[in-house]
């Protein structure tokens, strides 16, 4: 991507929106940690709150990409408008170069395991596609470490949002970076 419409010179404070967008996210992870346990017993909360932290990362990811017009960007956000599923948003960072192929892959795999768990009152992680798509999560694997043999697929689901989180907390910061400009009309 090249640096046409790019507005931010590095270094320069964040405006008082974005300060206040960068700590509701740390409140959230904060909060997600608490949540996303390894001791919790329940597979439908891990499934749901890990999908649902990776929501939000995505969503500020587009915030602090998009031009600054709060009205504007909240409408395509908003969940009647273009972008207010969390399938349109990971195709849209995908697009927009914001995120990677492998990251794409996982995060829709990741809403696929928070669908059956939403809609499928009998799910866990021992459910065959639960487990098929666990094991088909490959950010984690790839760029890290292979799991070890004995890992269950809930172990690989909470490795791989785990690593994802890590991986796209710094992608809205990188949006901010880039964010587009308005264009100035004559």
């Amino acid at each position: 991507m090249g640096d046409e419409g790019y507005t931010r010179p590095m270094g320069e404070p964040l405006s008082e929106q974005e300060t206040e967008r960068y700590f509701q996210r740390h409140k959230m992870l904060l909060t997600f940690a608490r949540l996303f346990d390894y001791g919790e017993d329940s597979d439908r909360a891990v499934a749901i709150v890990g999908h649902a932290f990776l929501d939000s990362l995505v969503c500020d990811t587009l915030i602090e990409f998009m031009v600054d017009d709060q009205q504007e960007v909240q409408r395509l956000l908003r969940p009647d408008g273009p972008l207010g599923t969390y399938s349109s948003r990971v195709t849209a960072c995908y697009c927009l170069g914001l995120i990677g192929p492998i990251v794409t892959g996982d995060l829709r795999i990741i809403g696929k395991i928070r669908n059956r768990f939403a809609h499928d009152l009998d799910a866990d992680f021992s459910d065959q596609k639960v487990s098929n798509w666990c094991r088909a999560l490959r950010w984690h694997k790839e760029f890290f470490a292979m799991p070890p043999p004995d890992a269950s697929d809930r172990d690989l689901f909470q490795v791989g949002v785990n690593q994802l989180v890590s991986h796209l907390s710094g992608v809205p910061g990188i949006g901010r970076a880039k964010r587009r400009s308005k264009v100035q009309e004559t």
